[in-house]
């Protein structure tokens, strides 16, 4: 027979949990309700010789104690076909469940079904924690609040900058209010104990990094900002070319060079289309809310923006602001952050395919590998779509996915004297990464996988709110490239004429030309690849000047006193440069070839 219930009734009517007796004899609840942890997974099948394929139905109605979140579906041609391709990714189950249960699910799962963590995406941060040498923090003992205002030219206030302050204990942060004021709390002693400050505003000013700052306390301690027209003079309503730009001899092309009827795709935070040199930017979605196609404009972090300003960034409005690589190309923002996984990539990649995009910005990364992701990808490429990666900035192995072979991954390169000495652009530096006036960033990953490295330090580029900040990261030198590569889709005559042949060769045919324009700055492969893209190098890019344009007299020949591929100079032209109808006819693997007995010294 069963006992009382002694449970109370919620006030839903539904019941509260088990209670205690108090001592009186009535019923008390004495215990919350807790919070079980989910984590995400990607369900789906996996084709493998003699094994039939599961179906996404079958796999769901397999697992009725999991909850199904999303299911996403092959699109395109493929997806109507019988079984669809074999080369396409199947329908993707989203489920949530118990961690453990998740694990368990993982290490049961037959041979023909792909279990794995749907982890989130990272946006290559611009920012990495101060250096302390190796000292771990103290333990936290009565804080100190450090007053300070953040103030540009003029002592004008700066709102809205980000303030960290470094202490014996863990650093304080907060941001400054609309008079430019902020209060960190900080532990482990004694205001005098502050070891560095380093403030990084909205826009529009360089960052700056304050070792041993002389602090007072009770007090409020003022850190001025320089402008970036300091180091820019009129800028933005005078134009600037980027160091970044310059590099790679973006300013030596004739002005017919823009990019037009070549589609790029920016898997990133968004876009802010109302910068006034981004209004062209049109067309995009968000994949964090469905696929709506509105919210992609709302860039809350503004990496996207950053990113975007440096492919195609377009003079507008009486303001000449930055030059963008390709400012009249067809751009697609495609929003992945924040709070973006691997299933929302996977949408993203789907876009690009059902969009016919033809190259693809992916300034992102994660420390977890995908299967899945790895096929999309390689559906990608093989539908034509070349996607452009950043090699990760955690100064160690090359991140996913830009390990893979079906990508292009770029590492970062920096430059001396392209930013104040007292900025955190400075700290990246590592003496023994030096060549001249190059070098390798200590934050950029590396590994066999780099293929090229471009500008990534001190990258000045738009903005959410109309303005321009100074980045770094492997974020920045990945959007470099994948404007280059808009210019050679757009107006190298390997490419532009069969541009609706959409297929593997024609990415295998584009990474190849970028990879055989490199400069190498350091000499060392794993942190550069075959170095740094240079447009004048490009074989038969030349021959695309239009009829009346005056070719870059420096056109087919390596920069006067650089090292190339560790060999000196060539003193001619490139054999393959000169003749242009010849390049036409040219296969990608006659070029890899090139680029094989260039490296050797051969020719």
């Amino acid at each position: 027979m069963a006992g009382p219930d002694n449970s109370n009734p919620a006030p839903n009517g539904r019941s509260s949990g088990p209670s205690a007796p108090s001592p009186n004899g009535a019923d008390t609840r004495v215990e919350p309700m807790a919070l079980a942890p989910t984590e995400r997974f990607m369900i789906a099948s996996r084709r493998l010789p003699g094994f039939a394929p599961a179906s996404a139905t079958d796999l769901a109605n397999a697992l009725p104690d999991v909850k199904i979140v999303r299911r996403i579906a092959p699109r395109g041609l493929n997806a109507f076909s019988a079984g669809g391709s074999s080369s396409q990714t199947p329908e993707i189950l989203v489920a949530e469940m118990d961690p453990a249960r998740g694990a368990a699910l993982q290490a049961s799962a037959p041979p023909n079904v792909v279990v794995e963590r749907d982890a989130f995406l990272r946006a290559s941060d611009d920012f990495r924690p101060f250096d302390f040498n190796g000292m771990m923090p103290i333990a936290a003992g009565v804080g100190v609040d450090v007053q300070l205002r953040v103030v540009g030219a003029g002592g004008k206030p700066l709102p809205k900058a980000t303030v960290y302050v470094y202490g014996q204990g863990f650093p304080g942060q907060g941001v400054t209010n609309e008079r430019g004021e902020v209060v960190v709390t900080v532990f482990g002693g004694p205001i005098e104990t502050v070891q560095a400050i380093y403030v990084k505003p909205v826009a529009d000013h360089w960052d700056r990094m304050l070792r041993a700052p002389a602090l007072q306390a009770g007090a409020m301690n003022t850190v001025q900002l320089r402008p970036l027209t300091d180091s820019f003079n009129g800028f933005p309503q005078t134009g600037m070319i980027g160091w970044g730009q310059r590099l790679m001899k973006l300013d030596r092309l004739d002005a017919s060079f823009t990019g037009a009827g070549v589609k790029i795709g920016i898997i990133d935070s968004g876009c802010d289309s109302a910068h006034p040199q981004l209004r062209h930017v049109t067309r995009g979605a968000d994949l964090t809310n469905g696929g709506d196609k509105t919210s992609w404009s709302n860039d809350q972090i503004g990496h996207g923006t950053h990113c975007a300003g440096i492919i195609t960034a377009a003079s507008d409005g009486g303001v000449a602001g930055i030059r963008g690589f390709a400012p009249k190309a067809e751009v697609h923002s495609l929003k992945v952050f924040p709070g973006g996984r691997f299933s929302d990539l996977i949408d993203a990649l789907d876009e690009c395919i059902e969009r016919q995009l033809d190259v693809v910005n992916m300034s992102l990364g994660s420390g977890d590998p995908s299967e899945l992701v790895t096929q999309k990808l390689a559906e990608a490429r093989q539908n034509g779509v070349a996607c452009i990666v950043a090699a990760g900035n955690s100064s160690g192995p090359v991140q996913f996915p830009g390990m893979l072979p079906t990508v292009l991954t770029v590492a970062a390169l920096g430059k001396l004297d392209e930013f104040p000495n007292d900025s955190y652009h400075a700290q990246t530096i590592v003496p023994q990464l030096v060549a001249g006036s190059m070098f390798s960033p200590k934050f950029t990953c590396f590994g066999p996988q780099i293929a090229v490295a471009a500008p990534g330090v001190a990258i000045v580029s738009t903005v959410p709110g109309g303005g321009y900040a100074a980045w770094d990261g492997t974020s920045m030198a990945t959007p470099h490239v994948t404007g280059m590569a808009a210019l050679l889709l757009a107006h190298h005559p390997l490419l532009a004429g069969a541009r609706m042949a959409r297929n593997e060769q024609r990415v295998a045919q584009l990474f190849s030309l970028v990879a055989s324009s490199g400069v190498r700055y350091l000499g060392e492969a794993t942190r550069e690849g075959v170095g740094a893209p240079d447009l004048e190098r490009v074989p038969g890019l030349a021959a695309a000047q239009p009829m009346g344009a005056a070719a870059p007299a420096s056109a087919g020949l390596a920069p006067a006193g650089v090292m190339v591929d560790g060999f000196a100079p060539l003193s001619a032209p490139a054999p393959w440069a000169v003749n242009p109808a010849m390049m036409q006819a040219i296969n990608p693997a006659i070029i890899q070839r090139m680029i094989q007995l260039r490296a050797a010294g051969l020719i």
